[in-house]
């Protein structure tokens, strides 16, 4: 929070340790009140990193984590090998800040990203990122629900990403304190926490092309289940799990036959 008020390095508190003036000095115990009340660091700071990029937050969308790094890293280690790889036509459902919509743009030259949103302040936010990182031309924004737009398909995309909710209804009570105060609706993935993965693999196919890749983010012990999911479709050539910092399966792709 020093460093976020003064401008400065971590470092510079100790090699230099600051005087804060009055009105510094009542921003911080103000930034201090938020902390205690349980309000997200990254809320009150107003940003994060997220791959190296700087984005903007507010309460409007969900803090991105490092887990979701690697659902991007996945995707780039998945399609830079090809040659064409400078051109793929990306959907990012769900894209809450643009975390995700603005490092695979900046990451993947030439290639553009349609994003889906259904909260009009998150996209707001994300086209805020977009701009801010110089990438707004390459990025398509949509308002709309996961569920509506996969009513219909159109297999023109070559990726589709996504980090949806995937929250048991009933545990969400029992999230730490900080992480009740981000958007319900990026946390509930419904009675069992698999309410938007059938709806992603069981229609995501209709919009990816032949040969194209279903990407996402899971949540603890939720492997088995969306293997299953994904059993019942005959679409599907190929499904991998990846584990995450602590060895948990936390990414799975699918590839379209």
């Amino acid at each position: 929070m020093l460093t976020n008020l003064l401008g400065c390095q971590r470092i510079d508190l100790y090699a230099d340790p600051p005087v804060l003036s009055e009105e510094q000095s009542d921003r911080y115990r103000g930034m201090r009140r938020r902390l205690d009340n349980g309000e997200p660091l990254q809320y009150i700071l107003g940003g994060c990193e997220f791959m190296g990029i700087p984005l903007k937050l507010n309460p409007s969308v969900l803090i991105p984590r490092p887990e979701t790094e690697l659902l991007v890293e996945r995707v780039l280690e998945t399609i830079r090998p090809v040659s064409r790889y400078d051109g793929w036509n990306i959907l990012d459902l769900g894209t809450g800040s643009g975390n995700i919509a603005v490092a695979l743009a900046k990451f993947l030259p030439g290639s553009h990203v349609t994003t889906v949103e259904i909260s009009e302040k998150a996209i707001a936010l994300a086209q805020i990122n977009a701009r801010d990182n110089g990438v707004e031309e390459k990025i398509t924004f949509i308002r709309a629900g996961m569920r509506d737009l996969l009513n219909t398909g159109s297999e023109c995309f070559d990726v589709i990403v996504s980090n949806p909710p995937y929250i048991r209804t009933r545990d969400l009570v029992r999230l730490p304190r900080d992480v009740q105060q981000e958007p319900r609706t990026a946390l509930d993935g419904g009675e069992d926490g698999l309410d938007f993965y059938r709806v992603l693999i069981g229609r995501g196919h209709q919009y990816l092309k032949p040969g194209g890749f279903l990407f996402m983010e899971i949540g603890d012990g939720q492997a088995r289940d969306i293997e299953n999911i994904a059993d019942e479709q005959s679409c599907y050539d190929e499904i991998c799990f990846y584990p995450d910092y602590t060895q948990t399966e936390r990414i799975v792709s699918l590839q379209r036959k």
